[in-house]
């Protein structure tokens, strides 16, 4: 069977004061990088989500980017997980979790509608 683009994979992940990073690839980007004794780190990432107190955190702000363009096949994969991508940062920030523990928790997890 041949491999196909089917779901995403966290593979980055930032924790700053202010700021949590959620970042994800697709999975044949994930798959070439460990086949290549990677750790995942290096696959690209098409899709990541943003929480930023801007130093308060009265009022937080969500963005999200993407680094796949009109017509590349990641795109509407990517922008069909921002909940999900939204949702782990959240339990980031609002769990406090240190980034060895949000690593541990969510580093490789696959995203998917199914």
């Amino acid at each position: 069977m041949k491999d196909h683009i089917s779901h995403l994979v966290v593979n980055y992940l930032k924790i700053e004061d202010n700021i949590i990073l959620v970042g994800a690839t697709d999975n044949l980007r994930w798959k070439w990088d460990i086949e290549e004794e990677m750790s995942g780190d290096d696959s690209k990432t098409i899709v990541y989500v943003t929480l930023n107190d801007n130093g308060n955190q009265l009022s937080i702000s969500e963005k999200a980017g993407f680094h796949s363009l009109p017509g590349d096949p990641t795109r509407p994969l990517a922008m069909s997980h921002l909940f999900e991508l939204f949702e782990i940062a959240w339990i980031i920030k609002n769990e406090n979790l240190k980034y060895i523990d949000a690593r541990e928790r969510f580093f490789g997890k696959v995203i998917s509608k199914n």
